[in-house]
């Protein structure tokens, strides 16, 4: 392929010599058009053979965080003994990976007897799962006249993008459960309660009192857990605003991104406390009740594959997940678009705190024809149906 301006010049040039030649019956003009031809074929040919017999092997890292700079480390070989320009590597990642600071990588001329390497980076707006396998070698003759390039399909390279924690500056303020918790008596070993047995977990209880050794020995993947002279602790079920077209902002960062991240932070800020996190929506009751450390992984990969695309309405999910629910629960609502029927599902939630988070979906996007959640006139009418509200307005990434 032919795209450099001296490569386009010189086949005019011998188009035109060979014109001419005819035209007046000069041999020197053909011969002069012959050479400028010859010149061409060789380059084509040797950017025609810069791009292939290529073998490619590529490094990254498994996972990083919204924000994080990720670096691709891509080694190529040569599979012929063949004398090569350099040649640049391009690598096919998937589209719906939103990315900024992308540095190219530098071009390297393949060697047959040992590995070239290259490298790239970027960093990934978006959380979610990606994978690609495919990338395009591009090069050029040594006289840089004749442009060429080539696919190549090579083993997968997976990447997983987490959401990054956003601070809520905003106090939650859960119901404490029946009794002591580690929320009220802080993260110190025992809170200082006396333990007086083990016995069988129920739902309800701190997952640091769970007993592992005793739950190792029964070997029938029933939890046990330390009984105190008081009672139970804290549990917050997390529901985020998921139905189709609620999503409000670019390509950089949404509504539905900064629900993730503030979820996200909220919920290691709990768990590490004690209590227990359950997001009902998108998981079985049983995901809940999970060592700490555990639990967390398993929070973060839940919010990486959470999407908003449910055909159902908020207020649809509020009301079929009040069964899920105790008395002594805390419920922590992600809202960004106006649901009519929100404040009405929410009245009939008894014995339950609820509160709601909602968002300011103009501040995402101005253009946006939706009607935030974070309107005062809303906002009444959800503290009038007995919910705790709290406006959380746009914030930056800690990365950025």
């Amino acid at each position: 392929m032919i795209t450099r301006y001296a490569g386009i010049a010189l086949t005019f040039s011998a188009m035109f010599l060979v014109v001419m030649a005819v035209l007046v019956n000069s041999p020197m003009l053909f011969y002069m058009a012959t050479a400028i031809i010859v010149t061409l074929a060789a380059a084509k040919l040797q950017a025609y053979l810069a791009v292939r017999y290529l073998k490619f092997e590529r490094f990254a890292s498994p996972a990083v965080r919204v924000g994080e700079t990720v670096t691709v480390e891509i080694v190529v070989w040569s599979e012929r003994e063949l004398k090569r320009p350099l040649v640049t590597v391009r690598d096919e990642i998937p589209k719906r990976l939103v990315r900024i600071q992308e540095t190219p990588s530098l071009p390297v001329a393949p060697s047959f007897d040992q590995p070239i390497k290259t490298r790239y980076s970027f960093r990934p707006m978006r959380r979610g799962r990606y994978r690609w396998e495919r990338l395009t070698v591009i090069a050029s003759d040594a006289l840089g006249l004749v442009l060429s390039e080539k696919t190549y399909h090579t083993d997968p390279v997976e990447l997983v993008v987490y959401p990054n924690p956003l601070p809520v500056n905003q106090e939650i303020s859960p119901l404490m459960g029946w009794g002591a918790s580690d929320l009220d008596s802080g993260k110190v070993q025992g809170a200082g309660l006396e333990p007086r047995g083990v016995r069988e977990y129920v739902p309800g209880d701190p997952l640091r009192y769970v007993h592992w050794k005793s739950s190792a020995k029964r070997g029938d993947s029933k939890l046990m857990v330390k009984e105190f002279e008081t009672g139970s602790g804290v549990t917050v079920n997390f529901i985020l605003q998921r139905t189709r077209d609620t999503d409000i902002g670019d390509e950089n960062f949404s509504t539905f991104e900064a629900m993730c991240s503030h979820s996200l932070f909220l919920a290691t800020d709990l768990i590490e406390k004690g209590a227990m996190v359950r997001y009902g929506q998108i998981e079985p009751p049983g995901m809940s009740f999970q060592h700490p450390e555990l639990r967390l992984r398993e929070v973060r990969e839940l919010l990486t594959d959470m999407i908003p695309d449910e055909p159902t309405s908020l207020a649809s999910e509020v009301s079929q997940y009040q069964r899920e629910t105790r008395e002594g629960e805390t419920v922590v609502i992600f809202v960004a678009v106006q649901d009519p029927d929100l404040p009405e599902a929410i009245m009939g939630w008894h014995g339950v705190r609820v509160v709601v988070l909602a968002y300011d979906s103009t501040e995402y996007n101005a253009k946006s024809t939706t009607k935030p959640a974070s309107d005062p006139l809303y906002l009444a009418r959800l503290e009038q149906a007995g919910a705790h509200t709290i406006h959380l307005p746009r914030q930056e990434r800690l990365s950025q």
